[in-house]
């Protein structure tokens, strides 16, 4: 494909990308921790896992199913500094170490359940809520990235479904 064909892909993202970011900023005051400005960073990060996941709807489940099992994870990590919280600073390094084995072994997982990266993200996401949001609870933090991570996850499907019929009618035309 020419790079006169080609560039067309990447306007078309940015196309999707500028209409996601309309999305974000009518969909923002609706989010339980509304007042704290868009959340766009977690669809674009979603949005990468779907590719990293390898671009298919079974890939978009893997990824969606990881954020969840990633932000039990991180809530998981949480309390576990609670109850480890009289060995002082080992507390976090102890809770991840018991919670990092089994976000590793579901790699082992029934295939919707295997894909470790989306669960590391997502429990990195809900950690960044933590500061980035210091008002939110656990619960509107992973309501409001599970809804992102959906969209990403839409919008990855969207990009690979446009991409493969421009594609497929950019080939016929050479």
């Amino acid at each position: 494909m020419t790079f006169k064909k080609f560039i067309v892909i990447p306007v078309f993202i940015a196309i999707l990308a500028a209409s996601f970011i309309v999305i974000d900023q009518l969909l923002n005051p609706l989010m339980p921790i509304a007042d704290k400005g868009g959340f766009g960073w977690v669809t674009f990060q979603a949005w990468a896992m779907y590719f990293l996941a390898g671009c298919t709807i079974k890939g978009g489940v893997r990824t969606f199913l990881g954020y969840i099992m990633g932000i039990l994870a991180a809530v998981s990590i949480i309390y576990l500094v609670g109850i480890f919280g009289s060995t002082g600073f080992w507390a976090l390094p102890l809770a991840v170490l018991v919670v990092v084995v089994p976000m590793c072994a579901v790699e082992r997982a029934p295939s919707l359940f295997d894909f470790v990266p989306a669960l590391f993200v997502s429990s990195a996401v809900f950690f960044a809520f933590g500061k980035l949001y210091p008002n939110a609870t656990m619960t509107s933090s992973a309501i409001t990235i599970l809804t992102y991570c959906a969209i990403g996850m839409i919008y990855g499907v969207v990009t690979v479904y446009l991409r493969t019929i421009y594609e497929n009618k950019a080939v016929k035309t050479m």
